[in-house]
């Protein structure tokens, strides 16, 4: 199975409810390895966002429409920032 309907399920499961790496990998009977690269790929491109369980296990949710707003102005804000340095160089 390819690695982008991989990412489009585990997408699917998380617009349930937040998971853990290993509830992920049982439901899409994965190993915890594939699972893991398949989330620091989403999580890079902002898809996803982790946080701490109530037991204080990992868990990854989607990440909200504010959060990719947000996400994108700091991207702008960066831009900007690199494109003064270069001004001053």
């Amino acid at each position: 199975m390819s690695s982008t309907k991989l990412k489009k399920d585990i997408l699917k499961e998380l617009e349930v409810m937040p998971l853990s790496l290993t509830e992920i990998a049982m439901k899409l009977e994965l190993k915890e390895k594939k699972v893991f690269r398949l989330l620091r790929s989403l999580f890079e491109k902002g898809e996803i966002v982790s946080h701490r369980g109530e037991n204080g296990s990992r868990k990854y949710r989607l990440t909200t429409d504010e959060e990719k707003a947000a996400q994108a102005e700091s991207k702008e804000e960066d831009i900007d920032e690199e494109d003064e340095d270069e001004e001053d160089e």
